[in-house]
């Protein structure tokens, strides 16, 4: 008797099905299956097989995402519940910061002038 591969057997904190989530994403953003199949220069039907895999290589999932033009990579990762910050949402974050302070300092000058103006 063949024991199943450990990668196979399911666990709590399961992932979900790869398949599924790239299928569901296909749905969700309107996108016809044979434009991205002619992208990723596959038969529909290979990517019809993609939908049914528990888990995909990676290569695999650059190459859907390139042909959806979407990040699914990205996707993936927000279904972990990990907190994380892109370097462009640090960046903005930074800068929000800034013109926060200095919305502060406009607000304080304005209400010099204002004071100033009233005598």
């Amino acid at each position: 008797m063949k024991t199943p591969q450990k990668y196979l057997q399911r666990s709590e904190d399961e992932h979900p099905d790869v398949g599924n989530f790239v299928q569901w994403y296909i749905l969700e953003l309107n996108l016809k299956k044979k434009d991205i199949s002619d992208a990723m220069k596959i038969l529909p039907t290979t990517l019809n097989q993609y939908f049914k895999n528990r888990s995909m290589q990676f290569g695999i999932l650059w190459r859907l995402s390139q042909a959806m033009k979407f990040n699914l990579v990205m996707a993936i990762g927000e279904k972990l519940n990990i907190p994380f910050e892109t370097k462009v949402e640090k960046e903005l974050r930074t800068e929000l910061a800034e013109k926060v302070e200095r919305i502060k300092e406009l607000e304080m000058e304005v209400g010099i002038y204002k004071r100033l103006v009233e005598r």
